[in-house]
Order: structure tokens, then C-alpha cells, then sequence
């Protein structure tokens, strides 16, 4: 993560209706991989130094948006009052980023692949060609439907030509605009307030600006993104599915490069928060929910989902066993069907088959405490909140109801009961 740089700033357009998502959840914050889709462009601007980051939204979305953001001081959101189009809600950010002057990075909040790299490059060749307005674009295979990219002869961005305005040899074109710019603040302000309204839709264009730029003798550029899904948007769930796809990869691809063998990647879900150490080994159709945390040499899976959980090193969470809020020591082994929720795990426990931490009454959660080299039997149901001392044995089938198992005890039986050392009832 870059340090925050007070000379780069960040707008993210997420004011759209976007009817099609057919949802009562404002599109940005559908969730992909454990985060609102909105986060994924924030994030790309934090990581490239922007020091502020302004939101702009629809007045009745700036509350759920707002929420999402709590934790985040440097994310601020500005309300589009009307729906004017792309320089209008740029514009709609202008008092938040009262004073400031650099580099202003225009995001879409529905269009969460772009890359750190990506905005890198693109600030970079913004600054080394003196521009006062960079674009990123995308070379896709088929660009029905976007606006096309024409540059001049000496490479630099002349125009962008929505594909309607088009002729055939603007139309064959695969260079499209992702929606992604770079400007320069405050001189941009007087820019936006110069586009006039579209003819056809009465809307202020962002794009307008380039003529507009280009007629006072400043430099409009045009910057490649590095791969073309970076360029993909969101407007319909089926979209949503499809840059949910992109995002699962690059991530997987990140933990495999840090030393994590995933044995299926086109199987294996891993949540953007989700912390994994060198030489944890996923099995097929694993899925990592939260701020979970593998440690080094553990193995997870196949058919295995880990929620908010902390495995510890060398530990083994195996077939079809749910681990939710939950700490796995050391070398602790959970091999089949179980779900042990709300719990702390001593280390080398052993959880036979089927072993439930029974975590909800009703109306709370509890919590149980299991000791090391505990080894509680196939079956066995461990009522919270409980406690399993170190050392202790539960016998397959053994209910422990809302109490204590000493330490080096075995217990049998519904509700369990404790056995004395020759095996008879104690």
C-alpha cells in the first residue's frame, strides 16, 4: 500500500441507477469476495497514494454508502442531486476536494477490476507527457457497445467517438475508454464547467472534455491498461458474476505466488481479506469467508469452509467441515463433517467426525473452549458455552451441556457423563 500522497486525489462515480441489478441494494455495494464492489476501485486509489477519496452518490444511497466506509477517514462521499452524467457528478465532487491541486483520478464505482498497476501507469505517463487529461483504455477482442479510442499522429488521445457516432473505420477500432481518467485540479474545474449538454440526453459529458482540452493547447494522452478484463463494468448480475470471476483468480494467482498451493483454483473462493501464510495447502471446492487467517503448513479441504476462523499452523480442516469464529491450534485435526463455531481450540486436538460446537441458543451466540490434546469422539455435541479441559475425551455420541469437562477426563453419554479411571461411572 502506498503512502498517502497529497498530490493525488481520487473521485469514484457510483451514482448510477442501475435499474438492470433489478435490487434493492444499490449495485456498488453488492458484495464480491467480501467486499462491497465499490471497495475494489477505493482500494485501487488508496494503493496508488491518493490521499482523498470522495464518493459520489445518489442522495438516497449516501447513507448505506457512508456505512460501508465507516472505518475508512480518507473515503468522504459528495450527492449528485440530479443525474446529469459524468462531468456533472465529477463536478459534484469539487467542494470536498476544496484546495486541493494535483493529479485527480476520475474511477467508476461499478467497474472494479482496474488495477493498481494500471493507475500507476496511468499517473506516470500523466506527469512524463505534461498531460492535463489521461485515459485509460482497454484493447478487447469485441468492443460492440463502447466508446472507441482515436488517436492522432503522434499518439495522443484526439477524440473518443461513442460507437452510435461512429463510422466503419472508427467502428473496427478494438481501443475502447474504461471510464477511468486523470486530471489535473484545480485547472479541470473550470474545464467541467465549460462542457455543454448533450443534444440527445441534455446530459454534461466527461468525455467533452478532451475537445475542450485539446482547444487550449493542452496535451490529452491515452494510457493502456495492463489486460483488457480491467476494463470490465458492472450493470446486470450477470456481470457482476463475471468480474467476480476475474477477481477470484487474481487473487488465488496472489496466494500462489506467495507460497500457497491451491490445488483448484477454478473451484476455490478466498475472500479479498483473508490472510494466507506460505505452504498452507487448499484442497478443491474450499471457500475462505472474511478476515480468516491460514497459517503456515495447514491444510483446508476439499469441500471445506472456513468463516472469520484462525487456523493455526500444521492444522488440518478437512472434508465438508465448517469453521466459523473460531480458533484451530497448532497440529489440531478436524478431518470430516463437522462444524465447530464460536470456539477456541487448544493444539494437537483431535475432532472426531461429526463433532458440533453448538453455538446459538436462540437469541446469542456462546462460546466453547476446547484444551490441548483434547480428542472429542465421533458425534459428540459440545453445548455452549462449555469448556473441554486439556488432555480431556469425549466418547462417540457424548453430549456436554452448558458446562465444564475437567482436564485428563472422559466423559460419555446424553447428557455425557464422567467415567472414572477403570472405566466404570463416576
Amino acid at each position: 500500500m502506498a503512502e498517502r500522497n497529497t498530490t493525488i486525489a481520487a473521485v469514484v462515480l457510483a451514482a448510477g441507477q442501475s435499474r438492470r441489478m433489478n435490487s434493492d441494494v444499490p449495485k456498488v455495494l453488492h458484495p464480491v469476495l467480501g467486499q462491497p464492489l465499490l471497495a475494489y476501485p477505493v482500494h485501487a486509489a488508496r494503493s496508488v497514494g491518493a490521499s482523498r477519496i470522495v464518493v459520489v452518490v445518489r442522495a438516497e444511497h449516501e447513507a448505506a454508502v457512508r456505512d460501508a466506509f465507516r472505518d475508512e477517514d480518507d473515503v468522504v462521499t459528495a450527492v449528485q442531486a440530479e443525474a446529469r452524467g459524468t462531468a456533472h457528478a465529477v463536478l459534484a465532487a469539487r467542494e470536498a476536494l476544496a484546495g486541493f491541486q494535483g493529479a485527480l483520478l476520475v474511477l467508476l464505482g461499478d467497474a472494479p477490476c482496474v488495477s493498481a498497476g494500471s493507475l500507476e501507469a496511468l499517473l506516470a505517463e500523466h506527469a512524463e507527457r505534461a498531460a492535463a487529461l489521461s485515459v485509460l483504455t482497454g484493447e478487447v477482442g469485441e468492443p460492440r457497445g463502447y466508446g472507441r479510442i482515436v488517436r492522432g499522429p503522434d499518439g495522443d488521445l484526439a477524440a473518443i467517438v461513442e460507437e452510435k457516432d461512429a463510422p466503419a473505420h472508427v467502428r473496427a477500432v478494438r481501443e475502447i475508454n474504461s471510464g477511468v481518467m486523470a486530471l489535473e485540479a484545480p485547472a479541470v474545474w473550470d474545464v467541467l464547467a465549460r462542457i455543454q449538454p448533450s443534444a440527445a440526453s441534455g446530459e454534461l459529458y466527461l468525455t467533452d472534455a478532451i475537445a475542450l482540452t485539446r482547444a487550449a493547447g493542452r496535451r490529452a494522452h491515452a494510457v493502456r491498461a495492463a489486460g483488457a478484463d480491467e476494463v470490465l463494468g458492472v450493470n446486470d448480475r450477470a456481470q457482476l458474476a463475471q468480474v467476480t470471476a476475474v477477481l477470484r483468480r487474481r487473487i488465488n494467482h496472489a496466494h500462489m505466488l506467495n507460497g500457497v498451493t491451491i490445488v483448484d483454483p477454478e473451484s476455490t473462493f478466498i475472500d479479498a481479506r483473508a490472510v494466507l501464510e506460505h505452504d498452507v495447502r487448499i484442497e478443491p471446492f474450499t471457500v475462505i469467508e472474511g478476515e480468516s487467517r491460514v497459517e503456515r503448513g495447514a491444510r483446508v479441504g476439499p469441500f471445506a469452509r472456513l468463516r472469520a476462523a484462525r487456523i493455526g499452523p500444521g492444522a488440518v480442516v478437512g472434508n465438508f467441515v465448517e469453521v466459523v469464529r473460531t480458533d484451530v491450534g497448532a497440529a489440531t485435526k478436524a478431518l470430516h463433517l463437522s462444524y465447530l463455531g464460536d470456539g477456541a481450540l487448544g493444539p494437537d486436538v483431535n475432532v472426531g467426525a461429526g463433532t458440533i460446537l453448538a453455538n446459538w441458543d436462540g437469541a446469542r451466540h456462546h462460546r466453547t473452549t476446547i484444551g490441548a490434546g483434547a480428542s472429542l469422539g465421533a458425534g459428540t455435541v459440545v453445548v455452549a458455552p462449555a469448556t473441554v479441559g486439556a488432555g480431556a475425551r469425549t466418547g462417540a455420541g457424548a453430549v456436554v451441556v452448558r458446562g465444564e469437562v475437567e482436564a485428563g477426563a472422559t466423559v460419555v453419554g446424553v447428557p455425557a457423563r464422567r467415567l472414572g479411571p477403570e472405566g466404570g461411572e463416576r
